[in-house]
């Protein structure tokens, strides 16, 4: 950390000294700069001091990674490597991948002739027209945020004077779904009912192996499948309790309180350094402790029992450690395991509607829509304000920082409720006219 001082002249101009290390030189002597920094006269001490803090972590990370800060000499491609290997210690290690492949997918490529002074809010509303054919709204947006701090970062350390994200439109595709997917409180019931269906399944022919290494091959047949119980737990927690896939994955078994109905949320699994693993969680306020329903009590019971089994049954093949979602031998469950096999259920269960319609349609059930594993979080945000909790609560519950970005990400799911809450307005006032 740079060392500030501020120096009030004689004459009254105030400057501050300022000392950053650059390390130790082969004796073990300190290597320091010495740079002298003049502040705005008219501002106020607090606010000078605040400016030359600023100038000093600026050039320490202009001195750190010996940059040559010409935005007229410097190409686009250089100086965004340098902001990524700049802005690694402040992200975690799977925004940091997600970062480096957008720039080597697209913006380095496109962008690779350009000095950063010569780029403009015109050139970077043509890169996002190439971006239209080939990507979402979502991933466009994307793109033009990490393009933005790039030359943020560059107006920080006084490269550029503005930033040509800043004006440049972002080109809308045409008739593409907007908006969170989601299922409304009475798909969310369907979805729960259709874990304990039990469904035909016609299973191709293939190869196996008997216990001896000797192959052998299965003629085509057809079998009833029925969903695992431990699928049934993670489904159910998603929905009904709001946690991310990875906080999910996460869960041990003495996360959870069988007394007081409660999981504890402290972890995460996510792309680490040593690939997908344990890390903290998303916010500090992704640390909570969350209840859930009386019904899944006894499902969480029942799979409790068929865990203790397996782990029996395996013995010293038993490769667990105590993680709640598990593979065959224990381990736990791949990171993609789980969303797999829910869109393959929801397909399997519109099928199943399609084929018996009859039957379906006297037990209550329709088809579902095919929706990303993410929105069973959202299901719950949606089921949750249906039910009439409020916001504080359920931002509690969704571990987010603030009601705020509660309210921003759900806002389109909630305006259902402002007609209801309108037409209970509107009963209220007619029954007391």
């Amino acid at each position: 950390m740079a060392s500030v001082k501020r120096v009030e002249h004689k004459s009254g101009r105030v400057v501050y000294r300022i000392v950053i290390c650059q390390g130790y030189d082969k004796q073990g002597n300190k290597l320091v700069k010495n740079l002298t920094y003049s502040v705005n006269q008219s501002a106020t001490p607090k606010q000078q001091e605040k400016e030359a803090f600023k100038y000093a972590l600026d050039m320490e990370d202009k001195i750190k990674y010996g940059y040559d800060f010409d935005a007229e000499k410097m190409s686009f491609e250089d100086f965004a490597y340098k902001w990524l290997e700049n802005a690694k210690d402040n992200i975690a290690y799977g925004t940091y991948i997600g970062y480096e492949q957008l720039l080597k997918n697209r913006i380095i490529p496109y962008f690779k002739g350009y000095k950063l002074a010569h780029i403009k809010t015109p050139v970077i509303e043509a890169f996002y027209k190439t971006l239209v054919a080939d990507y979402s709204t979502g991933t466009i947006s994307r793109y033009a945020n990490v393009l933005s701090c790039i030359f943020k970062t560059a107006m920080r350390w006084n490269m550029i004077e503005h930033n040509p994200c800043r004006e440049a439109r972002k080109p809308k595709k045409k008739q593409e779904e907007t908006g969170l997917k989601y299922l409304t409180p009475k798909q969310a019931l369907m979805f729960l009912k259709s874990l304990n269906l039990s469904y035909d399944v016609t299973y191709k022919g293939h190869k196996r192996i008997d216990d001896t290494g000797k192959p052998y091959y299965v003629n085509e047949y057809t079998g009833t499948h029925t969903v695992p119980t431990q699928y049934k737990v993670f489904y159910s927690l998603s929905l009904l309790c709001g946690f991310r896939k990875g906080e999910t994955l996460a869960l041990r078994w003495d996360d959870i309180d069988f007394e007081k109905k409660e999981i504890s949320i402290s972890k995460s699994i996510g792309r680490t350094e040593n690939g997908f693993d344990c890390k903290d969680p998303k916010t500090s306020t992704s640390v909570r402790t969350v209840p859930f329903p009386d019904d899944v009590l006894p499902l969480l019971r029942e799979y409790k029992k068929e865990y203790a089994l397996l782990r029996f049954r395996l013995g010293t093949a038993w490769k667990g450690d105590n993680s709640l979602f598990i593979q065959a031998d224990g381990k736990r469950m791949g990171n993609s395991t789980t969303y797999q096999y829910f869109i393959a259920h929801l397909n399997r269960y519109n099928k199943w509607v399609v084929e018996h319609s009859e039957k379906a349609k006297v037990e209550g059930f329709e088809e579902l829509p095919i929706i990303p594993l993410h929105g069973l979080r959202h299901s719950c945000a949606t089921l949750l304000n249906y039910l009439e909790m409020n916001i504080i609560d359920i931002s509690k519950i969704l571990g987010h920082a603030n009601c705020s970005t509660t309210m921003n990400i759900y806002a389109h799911s909630f305006e259902e409720q402002k007609r209801v809450a309108s037409n209970r307005l509107n009963d209220f006032l007619r029954e007391n006219a």
